[in-house]
Parts: C-alpha cells; sequence; structure tokens
C-alpha cells in the first residue's frame, strides 16, 4: 500500500483589505496593530494554509489623488499575483490637509474606481479625540496634538506610535462618536465639513473580520 502526503491546499484570506496611506507612520501604525493584522498573515493558522497576509498596507502614498493612483497600482499588481481582489476591498485613506478641494477630487477619483474613501477633516488625530470626547466645531490642528496630550498624559505629536493600544479600551465609544458626527453633518449636507472623519468604517470592518476569523476557529 503507498502512502501519499497531502499536499496543503493554499486559500485566499477573506475578506481581505488593501489600505493605502497619506502617512508613512501615524495610519500605518494605527492600520497594522488591529487583531485581524497581527493574527492572520500568510502562515499556517489551525489547518488554514493563506496565500497572503490578510491586510495589506502601503504607507506614504502622497495626498489626495495620488492616494488613489497609488492605490490603483498597488490593485492590479496585487491581483496578478493573488488573483481576484474586489474593489471594495481597497481602502484608500486621506485626510484634508487644508486642500479642500483636492480632498473632494481625490473622494470623487476612489469612489469612481469601487474603492472605499475613508478620510478625516482636519486630520487622522480627529479619529483619535474622538474617543475621548464629541467634537462638533473646527479647531485649529495643533489643538488636536494639545488635547490628545492631556487625555493620555503623554507628550502626543504627529507620529506618536502605540496609538491603538492606547486607545482600544475606547474604541467603541469613537465609533459610536464618529457615526453620530458624521449622520449630523448628512443631514447638514457638509459630509466634507470640518470636523468629520469615517474611519469608524475602517476599524468596524477590521473588527468584524477579525470575530469572523475566530469564528471560523472555534467550529474547527
Amino acid at each position: 500500500m503507498s502512502s501519499y502526503k497531502r499536499q496543503k491546499k493554499y486559500i485566499r484570506p477573506s475578506p481581505f483589505f488593501l489600505i493605502v496611506c497619506e502617512g508613512e507612520v501615524t495610519e500605518d501604525d494605527y492600520f497594522k496593530s488591529f487583531p485581524y493584522y497581527g493574527k492572520l498573515g500568510a502562515a499556517s493558522d489551525r489547518g488554514y494554509h493563506y496565500s497572503c497576509g490578510a491586510v495589506y498596507i502601503e504607507s506614504g502614498a502622497g495626498q489626495h489623488e495620488r492616494v488613489v493612483s497609488k492605490a490603483h497600482k498597488v490593485w492590479v499588481e496585487l491581483k496578478k499575483k493573488y488573483g481576484t481582489i474586489s474593489p471594495n476591498e481597497v481602502w484608500c485613506v486621506f485626510d484634508c490637509d487644508g486642500d479642500s478641494d483636492g480632498l473632494n477630487r481625490a473622494i470623487q477619483a476612489a469612489r469612481a474606481k469601487k474603492f472605499n474613501a475613508i478620510y478625516s477633516v482636519q486630520c487622522f488625530e480627529l479619529w483619535f479625540l474622538l474617543h475621548f470626547q464629541m467634537v462638533t466645531g473646527a479647531i485649529n490642528k495643533t489643538e488636536y496634538d494639545k488635547k490628545l496630550s492631556e487625555y493620555l498624559g503623554i507628550c502626543y505629536t504627529h507620529g506618536t506610535r502605540g496609538m491603538y493600544e492606547l486607545l482600544k479600551e475606547r474604541q467603541d465609544f469613537a465609533i459610536r462618536t464618529a457615526r453620530r458626527l458624521w449622520e449630523q453633518k448628512e443631514q447638514m449636507g457638509e459630509l466634507q465639513g470640518d470636523p468629520i472623519t469615517n474611519v469608524f468604517l475602517l476599524a468596524e470592518a477590521l473588527n468584524s473580520a477579525y470575530e469572523e476569523l475566530r469564528n471560523r476557529q472555534s467550529n474547527t
């Protein structure tokens, strides 16, 4: 009787996230700290053998429309390498950076490609601040650093690492607060008015993906 060794069957992780960010540090460090990124990589996981990591993050893509261009380029490259990747698995992350017209063009460019447009006005730090308080009026960008420093008891500056761990216990509050702010701005017809962010959509998607993974593991 001949023996044989069963070949490993490599599968594509689902859901898959291609996240392309303007900045090189803040967003990159934050999204790489989500459990779904840390847990599901290319290695075997309880009998599953993945063809690639579940989250691919491209940072330092440049501002606004450059993010969309970079996202499209990487998307095409990864499809050739890994197979089908749906446009709705692509997430473009922008800040306003004082250029509302540029932000609007970038959002429209992303949506035209059916990519997700994730943005904050004025800056990504708004999402961090919403972990502690509701923000309904525009404030100076330097005030974000000051307020976060006070709440966290550290000297926060743009690029401070480890923010996910510092904020994770208050993430549910931030999601609720950011959604409420979004809904208020939507009623006012000011979905790009300062302040606003929809980072909560990406946070929810990453959390949901991790819960799905845990459920699959518990059933194996």
